[in-house]
């Protein structure tokens, strides 16, 4: 498949997936408040997950769901959306 480049824009939404840590940091910070978060150790292992994804799209979006990553790792009610089964296996714990 040389040649074809992935597209830039959000499956879910079909808008440019440009967004600055500064964007994410602003949504989490607003969200957080009236979410049921995970642990930090969750946290950093569903981030780890993304990280080694081939899904992932610009460091921060799920080309499957078109969540940002950051923000739903974060959530205790979200999972991972993979074609093959979540990559959050035993993650989903407070």
């Amino acid at each position: 498949m040389e040649g074809i480049t992935a597209p830039n824009t959000c499956k879910g939404c079909e808008r440019d997936t440009a967004i600055s840590e500064e964007q994410i940091t602003r949504i989490i910070n607003n969200m957080r408040p009236g979410m049921e978060c995970v642990t930090d150790n969750v946290y950093e292992a569903r981030l780890l997950a993304c990280s080694q994804c081939d899904e992932l799209m610009g460091g921060h979006t799920c080309s499957i769901s078109g969540s940002i990553v950051r923000v739903r790792a974060l959530a205790v009610n979200q999972n991972c959306p993979g074609y093959n089964g979540s990559r959050w296996q035993g993650t989903s714990l407070k």
